[in-house]
Order: C-alpha cells, then sequence, then structure tokens
C-alpha cells in the first residue's frame, strides 16, 4: 500500500511539472561570452592590415557595437585613410563604407582634423549628396545600390526624396533580381522609406518560411552567416513586421551562436549586429545553462545557473522567479528535487541551486525562467571506497576451493603467487557504488592485457582468468586494479601484487633491425592468359565487317573524288596515322606509350581537319 502512495506521488509530481513545461518554450543554452568577444575582437583588429573602405567600416562598427575603443594608431591610420581616398568617383556601398567609418570613429573631431590637417569636419559635399541622388533616380539600378544610397543620405541628415518613386523603382529591381542577398537589402531599404516601404512586408513571410531546419533546433538561410544575418537584421529592422515566433528566433539565435568561430571581420560584424538585433527584439532569446563546471562534489553540491540574453547581458525585464522545475536521476528518473526557487547571486545573471546531499550520479535538471525553459544534465562526482579485495588462484577443473588472500588498500600480496597452466588467476572485489569502468591489467616488461571485471549476483566485480587461453607465454605479471567512471571524484589505480607464471613457452625475443628497410617496389598486376588465337581472328574479322561492307558500297555507287583537294592529304594522314597506332597499341605497345604518342598526332591531325572544313565552308559561300 505504502509503494503504491508513493507511486502515486511521482506521478502527479511529474503531472504537474509536463504542465508547467507545457506552457513554456525552450531556450538556448549557449551565450556570446567576454571570452568570445575578446577573440573575435582579434579578427576584426585583421582588417586593419588590409585596409579599404569595407574593412574599415568593420572595424570601426565591430568595435562600436561592442563599446570597445580602437589603438589610437588604428584611429588615426583609418581616419587618414578615408580623408586620403574618398572621391565622389566611389558607388553608394562605398560612399556609405566611409561616411559611416568616419562617423564611428569621430574622425571630425578637432584633434583628429588637426593631425590630418583637414579643415572641415565633414567627409562628404554637396556633389556627394548629389551622386547618391542621382543613384536613386536611375530605373537600372540594383537593391544594394539602393539600400546603401537610402543608407548613406540618412546617416548625412539628407531627407530622402520621392520616396514613393523608390519603393516603385525597389520593387522593380526586386522582381529582376529575387535572391535572398537582393530581398535582404530590399528589407534594409524599405524600412527607410516610411509607408512607402510597406511593400517589403508582403515578402517576409515566405522568406522565413524558405528558412532551411538542421536537426529541428537551428533556422538559416541558404548562403551562410551573410545570408542569414542580412536578411534577419532586415526582417527585424522593417517596421510592423511581427514575422518570428519565439521558437524561430530561439532557432536563429542557436544558428548564429554556432558560427562564433568566424574567422572573417565580415562575420564577426554580421554575427555581433544579428545577435543585438535579436536581443533588441520582441522575441529576444533567453540563454540558460551552467557557469563554469556542470559537475558537482556531492560534498557541496552547488549549481551555478546563468540566465542572460544571448549577448550576456541581464534580461530586461528580469524574470520573476528562477525555479528548478525538477532534477531527476537519467539511470532510473528518480526525482531528487521539485519546483525549488534558485537564489540570486550579486551578478544579475547568475542564480545558485543548493541541492541536499545527493547520491552521486547524472541528472537531468528542468529549469525555468519566466516562460523560457532548458533542459540541462550534470554530474554529481562522489567517492568511491573498495570495501575489500580477494585475489589468488584455482584449479581449471574446479576439483578444489581457489585459495584466495584478502586485502585492504594499499595493502600488497606478501608472496608473488606461482601460477602454471591449470590453473586460474581469481580477483574479486567490492565497492561502494558501481562504476563503469573496473580493469584488471597484468603487464610484463612493455607488454600489457587488460581483463573487464563483471557484477555477479551479490553485486561483487569478478575477474577470472583462464591462464592458458589468455597468455602465449611465460613471466612475471604484475597486476593493477584500475577503478574510473564519470561520476567519480577518486578514480583509482592499485597495484597489488604479481604472479608468476609458467606455460613452458618463453617470452619471445624481437630481433632488433637495423639499417635501412627493403626497397618497395611497385609490381603490376601480370598479364591475364589470352584466348587460342582462332578465336581472336575470328572476332578481328567480325569487328572489321562493317569496314568491309562500306568498302563493297563504295565501289558499287563510286566514289566522289571532286572535292578532294592536296590540302586535304595532311588530314588523311594524320587520321591514318591514329589507326596505325592503335594497330600497334593492339599488337606490342603499351598504354603509356600510345598515348606519349597519340598526344602529338592526335594535335595535328585536329588542326589539319579544322583547315579542311574551313576551307570547304569558304567555298559553299563562294
Amino acid at each position: 500500500m505504502k509503494i503504491l502512495i508513493n507511486v502515486q506521488k511521482m506521478f502527479f509530481s511529474s503531472f504537474l511539472i509536463a504542465l508547467c513545461l507545457i506552457y513554456t518554450h525552450a531556450s538556448v543554452t549557449d551565450y556570446i561570452s567576454s571570452s568570445d568577444l575578446q577573440r573575435l575582437k582579434t579578427v576584426l583588429f585583421t582588417a586593419h592590415s588590409n585596409l579599404n573602405f569595407s574593412n574599415a567600416y568593420y572595424l570601426a562598427k565591430g568595435f562600436t557595437t561592442v563599446k570597445e575603443q580602437v589603438p589610437l594608431v588604428v584611429h588615426l591610420d583609418t581616419c587618414g585613410y578615408l580623408h586620403g581616398n574618398f572621391n565622389n568617383d566611389l558607388n553608394p556601398e562605398e560612399i556609405f563604407y566611409a561616411l559611416s567609418t568616419w562617423s564611428l570613429f569621430q574622425c571630425s573631431n578637432p584633434d583628429i582634423l588637426h593631425k590630418l590637417e583637414r579643415q572641415t569636419p565633414n567627409l562628404h559635399t554637396d556633389t556627394t549628396v548629389k551622386t547618391l541622388k542621382q543613384a536613386l533616380e536611375k530605373d537600372e539600378v540594383n537593391t544594394t545600390f539602393i539600400r546603401y544610397a537610402l543608407e548613406a543620405l540618412t546617416l548625412i541628415g539628407q531627407s530622402i526624396p520621392n520616396t514613393d518613386k523608390i519603393a516603385n523603382i525597389l520593387e522593380t529591381a526586386l522582381k529582376k533580381d529575387e535572391n535572398f542577398l537582393s530581398i535582404g537589402h530590399a528589407l534594409h531599404a524599405a524600412s527607410l522609406l516610411g509607408n512607402a516601404g510597406k511593400f517589403a512586408l508582403t515578402h517576409v513571410e515566405d522568406l522565413v518560411a524558405q528558412a532551411d531546419e538542421v536537426d529541428g533546433r537551428i533556422l538559416q538561410w541558404d548562403g551562410g552567416l551573410t545570408t542569414t544575418g542580412l536578411l534577419l537584421t532586415g526582417i527585424l529592422r522593417l517596421p510592423g513586421a511581427k514575422p518570428l515566433t519565439q521558437i524561430q528566433a530561439d532557432k536563429f539565435a542557436t544558428y548564429l551562436l554556432t558560427r562564433k568561430t568566424v574567422q572573417h571581420p565580415r562575420g564577426v560584424v554580421t554575427l555581433i549586429d544579428s545577435a543585438f538585433a535579436l536581443t533588441k527584439s520582441g522575441v529576444s532569446p533567453v540563454s540558460i545553462g551552467f557557469i563554469g563546471s556542470s559537475q558537482v562534489v556531492g560534498d557541496n553540491p552547488k549549481l551555478k545557473i546563468r540566465v542572460s540574453d544571448i549577448m550576456g547581458q541581464p534580461l530586461k525585464p528580469a524574470p520573476s522567479t528562477v525555479t528548478a522545475q525538477s532534477a531527476t536521476r537519467v539511470t532510473d528518473d528518480v526525482v531528487i528535487i521539485s519546483k525549488q526557487p534558485l537564489a540570486p547571486a550579486k551578478d544579475a545573471t547568475e542564480f545558485i541551486l543548493t541541492l541536499a546531499k545527493v547520491q552521486p550520479g547524472q541528472y537531468r535538471l528542468s529549469i525555468t525562467a519566466g516562460s523560457d525553459s532548458a533542459s540541462l544534465i550534470f554530474r554529481v562526482l562522489g567517492p568511491v571506497t573498495l570495501n575489500w579485495l580477494d585475489a589468488g588462484l584455482g584449479d581449471a577443473d574446479g576439483s578444489s576451493a581457489p585459495r584466495l588472500t584478502k586485502l585492504n588498500y594499499p595493502d600488497k600480496l606478501t608472496s608473488v603467487l606461482q601460477a602454471d597452466s591449470s590453473q586460474h588467476l581469481i580477483v574479486r572485489f567490492s565497492l561502494s557504488h558501481s562504476v563503469h569502468q573496473p580493469f584488471l591489467r597484468l603487464s610484463a616488461d612493455k607488454r600489457e592485457i587488460i581483463f573487464v571485471a563483471e557484477q555477479d549476483s551479490t553485486k561483487a566485480y569478478k575477474i577470472d582468468v583462464n591462464l592458458a587461453s589468455e597468455l602465449t607465454y611465460s613471466a612475471v605479471f604484475d597486476m593493477e586494479l584500475i577503478l574510473g567512471d564519470s561520476i567519480m571524484s577518486n578514480p583509482l589505480r592499485w597495484s597489488f601484487g604479481s604472479v608468476d607464471v609458467k606455460l613452458g613457452v618463453s617470452e619471445p625475443k624481437q630481433p632488433i633491425i637495423r639499417g635501412p628497410r627493403p626497397e618497395i617496389k611497385h609490381m603490376f598486376r601480370p598479364a591475364e592468359k589470352r584466348p587460342p588465337q582462332v578465336v581472336s581472328m575470328l572476332f578481328t574479322a567480325l569487328a572489321a565487317a562493317p569496314l568491309l561492307l562500306l568498302l563493297i558500297v563504295w565501289l558499287k555507287l563510286g566514289i566522289n573524288l571532286s572535292n578532294f583537294s592536296i590540302s586535304s592529304l595532311t588530314f588523311h594522314a594524320g587520321l591514318a596515322g591514329i589507326f596505325g597506332l592503335f594497330t600497334l597499341f593492339w599488337l606490342k605497345l603499351d598504354m603509356f606509350t600510345t598515348c606519349g604518342w597519340l598526344l602529338p598526332l592526335g594535335g595535328f591531325t585536329f588542326l589539319a581537319g579544322h583547315h579542311v572544313l574551313s576551307k570547304l565552308a569558304k567555298q559553299k559561300k563562294v
């Protein structure tokens, strides 16, 4: 009756936990950490060694986004490059990169202008504005130039002329080139056109539907990080667009976090821009994971849980409660905690889960933070005690009881065991907890053999080694017990004695080889035996029969030699040479020699044939 009540309680508790999880959605478990940002900044610095307008923009955009300062020399080099290379012959994309970098790096600062020996604080001129507006008036222009022309005009505080006309041009350009990159630039451009850009909303739903799903946890668009980041930021930037569900946002975030190892400045800026765009949206993904190790010691089991956005920043608004809904042992689904609130730490993103004394094992933890949830795996480590060990010898026929000696760790056998081929080596031991890696290692000199211990009905481990079948030569073998497990805090290696095995066969001596090894020579497969000559001649006659038939038809119909000229003799000579070479190949030449002759002969025949055909074509025109 008591067992039935406990089962009902467990079922009811599991039901309540499952019901609670229905109203939450899974979050991501990773985020862009400070160490990740440090590595990404190193990648951004590579843009300084190869300065152009785009690399200058990626350098400035990346460091400004993460609110980091660049060294003064890099700052001055970049502003100096813009000062010396900007002109009005650039395309709209290059103009935007230059103007944006000038603004992000505050190159109009009087101190920097003085060092650049520049009088005017603005990089652009009236001609620049005219160039950008002319680019928007062209009927034949792609969505990239439209987007960057609009971005540049907005950046320098210029009004956008005739937004309805630009929207029509943008729609026309999009119909002509409807790939993902073109759509992405169109979304960014439409976000700057106000009401005239609302036409882009019709593309958003289909665009999200075209994203590829991987393993049910990742969403991305074909084209990699650049395309995915461009489309994602374009969708989130478009006013009035609510295209992403929270689950979709989490899957896009998971994809971005798999690209943290990007090695190009453009990819770094795309990653950071996209991550920040998601965190500032209404579907900002929540990252829930461990801080530090996911392993705790059973005596002081405190888990540190991080709850943040994917940039590692505190959630806004902060979750009302962070709760451990359940923690169950993986091996037998035993619930060790249920609905336990986590205590906040000093850091706003850190929470602490204190567990009561828990048995060593692997556990599945379900965490909820508001409407977000995560399933995490942690291990509780604990010491494993070796209760006792028996080691000795027994007869192979079982005629007498094994003679075993009981040992306590870390003692050793007082004498070497003497064994022959008629005996078994028997080792038995008991542990306080089961382990996955209980081994017995026998070693002599540089040779070793390892045996796996198995548990018997009493939960004790036993190893029974048939010395005659397992060993091949006589030697004194050291015996070592090896214990290890993923939840074991004190892995053990214990050398507890030796056994002298006499099998009548001494250890073979390995020959010592000095000097160069024998040369390895490649041998072709011997030629297969040819068929009888009569069979070969018969098939030769059958293969030549169509040629004989051709000659007979020519004799009957007559051969027209009116168009034959002396210049065509070279072609026929080359063709005859190729046929002759094939005949020699069939008789005695090998493939490599034949190919060597065929290359020049074939080239000569090709040129001669081309000359003959050209001459015939000219004669027909005349």
